[in-house]
């Protein structure tokens, strides 16, 4: 964080201390703050960019993230504490602070994840962005880069879904992409052919996105593996008519059998119409397809008990394994939905 930043180590209303700045968004820089009304505790503060070109779309972007995370509900997004302003009439909010390795820097040292691994992760992923769908909210920009792992004492690994600045609500038209007027959504890798093509995006170029997510944990690299990697090389290739993936992820990874194969390919067709009607039904396909390769082991019956720990799961599920005759049921008996509509 620059010396030279005014808000450094000044108090937000008259709660939250600036520590340093630890990243930054496309509406604001995100910072470590402390809550000094609540233990010290660490939280995350993102700011408004007071140098950004378009600031009447840059406040309204800020603040309907803002809103979005309050409506929210799933373990999966990070709670809103506190909306204010700067000293210098700057909009912000505070947010809970999340610590852990994205999931993009975890494939890239570590390589495709176990299959039990893969499927927990992308179980989570998939619920909280089906809850954004049943609010009427499209993401736009799911990536693995925007998917955190964090390290919960006493719960395991809980997956967060992070950086709500591109959403924007189902009603609410694109912009029209022209040469003029390139693609300004989304990151390229993980951008469906049709919002490459017109701008447009829905929730089935979410489920593409999901698709690309879903092959990266699964292969390791990225749905579309081009020897060139530039914004523009990704853009040509959603724009022409070669192979989506580029490579079968049974070519990348043998160990992955054809029922997942299949999955992950379906929401990673070119025509949108092709795909999954919905991410709760290629949740719950995928769901199906991962149990009986699985089945009630004990590495999913722990991820279980560690996204669901309520006195009555605890108290009603065994610590380790389900009985041999409940191994025939669906994987959601073993990963609940974590939430339910109103």
């Amino acid at each position: 964080m620059s010396e030279n930043d005014p808000l450094l180590d000044t108090i937000l209303g008259d709660d939250f201390r600036i520590v340093r700045q630890i990243g930054f968004g496309g509406y604001g820089r995100i910072y470590l703050a402390e809550q000094l009304s609540v233990g010290r505790r660490k939280v995350a503060l993102k700011v408004l960019h007071s140098m950004h070109g378009d600031q009447v779309a840059a406040v309204v972007g800020l603040k309907r993230e803002a809103a979005f995370l309050a409506l929210l509900r799933s373990p999966c997004f990070p709670r809103i504490l506190r909306t204010g302003t700067t000293p210098a009439g700057l909009p912000y909010f505070a947010m809970e602070l999340v610590v852990g390795r994205t999931l993009d820097a975890t494939i890239r040292e570590g390589g495709p994840l176990p299959l039990a691994n893969a499927a927990m992760i992308l179980d989570s992923v998939l619920d909280s962005v089906a809850e954004l769908h049943a609010r009427d909210i499209i993401h736009r920009d799911i990536k693995t880069g925007n998917i955190v792992l964090e390290q919960i004492p006493g719960v395991g690994t809980r997956v967060r879904v992070l950086d709500l600045g591109s959403a924007r609500p189902v009603y609410e038209k694109d912009p029209v992409v022209s040469p003029t007027r390139p693609l300004s959504v989304g990151s390229p890798p993980f951008v469906a052919p049709e919002t490459a093509r017109t701008g447009a995006t829905s929730e089935l170029s979410d489920i593409y996105s999901l698709g690309a997510v879903a092959y990266e944990v699964l292969c390791g690299v990225r749905a579309l593996h081009l020897k060139d990697t530039t914004p523009d090389s990704y853009v040509q290739y959603l724009l022409s008519d070669k192979p989506i993936p580029t490579y079968r992820v049974g070519t990348l990874n043998p160990d992955v059998p054809e029922s997942i194969e299949a999955v992950v390919h379906k929401a990673l067709t070119r025509e949108p119409r092709e795909r999954f009607a919905s991410v709760a039904e290629f949740r719950q396909v995928l769901l199906d397809a991962v149990l009986p390769l699985v089945g009630a082991t004990r590495d999913v019956a722990a991820l279980a008990l560690a996204r669901s720990p309520t006195k009555e799961s605890k108290a009603s599920q065994p610590p380790l394994a389900l009985a041999e005759s409940e191994r025939g049921g669906r994987l959601a008996r073993l990963l609940p939905l974590r939430f339910r509509k109103p």
